[in-house]
């Protein structure tokens, strides 16, 4: 079956707007989809009522990202957002970003890149604001050639204005999804950059948290591999999902969609809580 569970528009790092997200979507012949931007609800209910125009199944995503790695984020789905504190939580992780927005401006000033808080609002007014609009306005104002090369310069890791990232526990994300009636799953584990046997450590512990899938189908894993993170997740009991990881322009190698064999899809929709806004 052809559909997307990752993906990510203009609300956290993606270059899209959901419009254009579902757009493609719809292009492309996707049949279920869900916008997973970081840290953030907004734009769930806007790409609900597209899909359900365009007749694309929908369902409620977030990635949160997680204290415990660097690259270890936990996928929701399904959430219920009026009757948990999920909004509230990331409200409070989406201040503490502005935060960090602020430290980076101040360090790239420090070194000639003059930039203000006021001028990166007010040149994406609306937006979750976070680096790639900073890179943005980076090249924009003659910084840097591209994108890539001010997150390699300035923002990256290992740039010269680099911040790190506020986030939750593992435990808590996957509490916080839990909470608001939703699925948690673990994002493209081998971005841990573990071995097998750490790997499965992790996720026996995540598991214990209350994890509930693994994403298998990896748009960049090869199948070899989508086939032993296939076999592990059976033996654990978790759910298998897949995804993109679609971000525009900034990930320009990806596109939208992936095939992912249709018994996943249904157990994966078996997995929803009854109110998970899919579009039947």
């Amino acid at each position: 079956m052809f559909v997307d569970f990752h993906c990510h528009s203009d609300h956290s790092d993606g270059t899209d707007s959901v419009a254009a997200i579902v757009q493609k979507a719809a292009d492309k012949g996707i049949s279920i989809l869900s916008v997973t931007d970081h840290d953030t609800l907004a734009g769930q209910n806007e790409a609900r009522e597209l899909c359900l125009r365009a007749g694309i199944k929908y369902i409620r995503g977030v990635e949160i990202s997680c204290d415990f790695h660097e690259t270890l984020d936990v996928l929701g789905y399904g959430m219920v957002f009026e009757a948990s504190s999920m909004e509230e939580e990331l409200r409070q992780l989406r201040l503490k970003r502005d935060l960090r927005n602020t430290r980076i401006l101040s360090r790239l000033r420090s070194l000639g890149v003059q930039i203000t808080d006021e001028e990166l609002e007010s040149s994406f007014p609306g937006e979750s604001l976070g680096r790639p609009h900073i890179a943005n306005l980076i090249v924009r104002k003659g910084y840097s050639d591209s994108t890539e090369n001010a997150f390699k310069e300035f923002l990256g890791k290992d740039g010269k204005a680099y911040v790190e990232k506020e986030k939750l526990s593992i435990k808590s994300a996957i509490e916080l999804i839990l909470s608001a009636g939703g699925v948690p799953v673990l994002a493209h584990p081998l971005s841990m950059m573990l071995d097998r046997k750490e790997t499965i450590e992790i996720i026996r512990t995540m598991i214990r948290y209350g994890l509930k899938g693994m994403e298998v189908f990896y748009k960049t894993y090869e199948e070899t591999t989508r086939e032993e993170l296939f076999e592990i997740s059976g033996n654990l009991g978790l759910i298998a999902t897949g995804g993109s990881d679609y971000h525009g322009k900034h990930k320009k190698d990806l596109e939208l969609g992936i095939d992912i064999p249709d018994s996943a899809v249904s157990r994966f929709l078996e997995s929803l809580p009854a109110d998970n806004g899919l579009n039947y």
